[in-house]
C-alpha cells in the first residue's frame, strides 16, 4: 500500500510540472552552411627523389625553414660520379685529338706536305716537257705521261686536303658530343642532390639517412606560399554556396576566437575521396599567428543575414512550421524565414506578444 501511494504522488507531481514557454523576440539572425576543413598552403609541395640510391645525408628536419635552391637531401651516387669522371676523360681525349699537334692531324699534315712536294715536282717536269714538245726534243708519249703524273698528284693533294677538313670536322664534332655527354652525366649527378623548389617550412621528413630510396619516393613535404582554409561542403548545401560569401572560422587549436574569411574558390566537381565538394576561403582578418599546415577547423559560410527580425527559439518549432500557443493550448501555423540551430525567423502568424509553449518531446 505504501508503494502505491508513493507512485500516485510521483504521478501527481509529474502532472503538475509546468511546461516551458517563451515570447518571440527581435534579434539579428544569420543563415549559414556548416563546413569542416583544414589549413593548407597555396604552394605546398612534395620533395621527390629523382634517382635510386641510399640516402646518404638528410640536411633538414621537421620545422626547418628552407630557401629556394637549398640542398635538402643527398643520395649515394658513387656509380654516377664514376660515369661523370669517365665522361670528363672522354672530353679531354677529344679535345687533345682536335689540337693542331695531335697525332691524327700531324700524320695528315705530313702526307699533305709530301703530296705538295710531289705535285711541285710533277708540275715542273710537265712544264719542261711542254716547252720541249714543239721542238720534238721529247716524244709525245713522254709529254702525255708527264701531264698524267701532274694531274694524279694534284688529285691526291686535293683528296688529302679534303680528308684533313673532314677529320678536323669530325674531331670538333667529337668534342661537342663529349661535352654533351659530360653535361648529361653531370645532370644525372645532380639527381642525387635534392634541392628545395621554393622557400617554405619542412612539415615532414619521410626518409632517414641510410634508408633505400627509389625514384619517385616522397622524401619530405614542404609548406610554401599563402595560407588558406580548405573547406568540405556537403552535397545538400553546395547549391547555396557561392564565391564572395563571408566565412566564419574557428580553429580547433583556438576555439575561443572566430576568424573572418571570404570564399574565393569552389571546385567544379565532387571529391570522391573526401565525399564532399571542396572550396577555398582566404582570411580577411590578420592571418592567425603561428598557424600550422593541416590545422583542423570548423566554419560557417554565411548565406544570408537579417537585422532586428522577429525570431523564436528553433526548439519551439513543431513539424509543419507550427507552434503551440499557450492560450488555449492550440497549434497554429506560422510562416518562417531564416532558420538555424538556435533561432527561426517568424514572417507571419505570430506576434511579439504571443506566448508559445515548448513542445513535449516523446
Amino acid at each position: 500500500m505504501k508503494r502505491r501511494y508513493i507512485i500516485l504522488i510521483l504521478l501527481a507531481l509529474t502532472g503538475c510540472k509546468r511546461q516551458e514557454s517563451t515570447r518571440p523576440q527581435r534579434r539579428d539572425i544569420v543563415d549559414a552552411v556548416f563546413a569542416s576543413g583544414n589549413i593548407e598552403t597555396r604552394d605546398g609541395y612534395k620533395v621527390i627523389a629523382n634517382a635510386d640510391g641510399y640516402l646518404q645525408t638528410a640536411y633538414v628536419s621537421e620545422g626547418d625553414t628552407v630557401v629556394q635552391g637549398r640542398t635538402l637531401f643527398r643520395l649515394d651516387g658513387r656509380t654516377q660520379i664514376t660515369q661523370v669522371a669517365n665522361a670528363d676523360d672522354n672530353l679531354k681525349f677529344a679535345q687533345t685529338n682536335r689540337k693542331p699537334g695531335s697525332p691524327q692531324l700531324e700524320q695528315l699534315n705530313f702526307q699533305i706536305a709530301q703530296a705538295v712536294e710531289r705535285f711541285r715536282l710533277d708540275s715542273t717536269n710537265f712544264r719542261r716537257y711542254e716547252r720541249l714538245l714543239p721542238t720534238q726534243a721529247v716524244a709525245k708519249v713522254d709529254y702525255d705521261n708527264a701531264l698524267l703524273a701532274m694531274q694524279n698528284s694534284a688529285t691526291s693533294l686535293q683528296v688529302l686536303e679534303k680528308n684533313k677538313a673532314d677529320l678536323e670536322h669530325n674531331l670538333s664534332l667529337s668534342v661537342d658530343n663529349a661535352k654533351a655527354q659530360l653535361r648529361i652525366q653531370e645532370l644525372g649527378n645532380d639527381y642525387f642532390k635534392v634541392i628545395a623548389a621554393q622557400p617554405g617550412v619542412v612539415l615532414t621528413v619521410a626518409k632517414r639517412s641510410g634508408e633505400l630510396v627509389r625514384k619517385g619516393d616522397v622524401l619530405a613535404t614542404v609548406a610554401a606560399g599563402k595560407v588558406y582554409a580548405k573547406l568540405f561542403i556537403a552535397e545538400d548545401d553546395i547549391r547555396q554556396v557561392q564565391t564572395g560569401q563571408e566565412v566564419l572560422i574557428t580553429l580547433n587549436t583556438d576555439k575561443d576566437r572566430v576568424y573572418k574569411a571570404i570564399l574565393t574558390k569552389i571546385y567544379p566537381s565532387f571529391d570522391d575521396s573526401d565525399q564532399a565538394f571542396i572550396a577555398e576561403a582566404q582570411f580577411t582578418d590578420a592571418t592567425p599567428a603561428d598557424l600550422k599546415d593541416g590545422t583542423q577547423l570548423q566554419s560557417n559560410i554565411v548565406i544570408s543575414e537579417k537585422k532586428n527580425v522577429l525570431v523564436i527559439p528553433t526548439v519551439y518549432l513543431e513539424p509543419g512550421d507550427k507552434v503551440m500557443l499557450k492560450e488555449g493550448h492550440k497549434d497554429t501555423a506560422i510562416r518562417t524565414g531564416i532558420r538555424n540551430l538556435d533561432y527561426t525567423e517568424v514572417l507571419g502568424g505570430l506576434g511579439d506578444q504571443d506566448v508559445i509553449l515548448l513542445p513535449k518531446r516523446q
